[in-house]
């Protein structure tokens, strides 16, 4: 069986970054169209909700914002959660990779050390890190 996710869209908030003992774990929303149109011809558009870790989580939080268009590769996860006494069930993209296709203005991004300029572009998470943190 195959669970390969393939998104476009743009981020609905700045996205929140959580840490835990040295882990990084990043969530966010990106809207994506679809491919038809509602009676009154407007655009439907879904929301999809995700996660990273690690390495990814932090240059997320780095160099995108509200707004900005992503694309996205990872894989579907469900799970479900108790509140309240009732039982709640979520999908979420944990992202593996990412390419930023617009990012933060200039003056907004943080300065960085690192010698390899498209590691900060691109990078993938390990399944090391696929884990919850609680």
């Amino acid at each position: 069986m195959i669970n390969n996710i393939v998104i476009v869209g743009r981020l609905t908030k700045d996205p929140k970054l959580f840490e835990k003992e040295e882990t990084y774990l990043t969530t966010f929303c990106v809207a994506v169209e679809r491919n038809y149109k509602d009676r009154n011809q407007n655009n439907i558009v879904g929301f999809i909700y995700c996660k990273s870790f690690g390495k990814v989580a932090q240059n997320i939080v780095k160099y995108v914002n509200q707004g900005s268009l992503v694309a996205i590769t990872g894989q579907m996860q469900s799970r479900k959660y108790v509140k309240d006494d009732q039982t709640h069930f979520i999908s979420e993209l944990y992202v593996e990779t990412i390419k930023f296709l617009t990012s933060k203005h200039k003056d907004e991004i943080e300065p960085h050390t690192t010698k390899d300029n498209q590691e900060i572009l691109e990078d993938t998470i390990q399944d090391s890190d696929l884990y919850e943190i609680i």
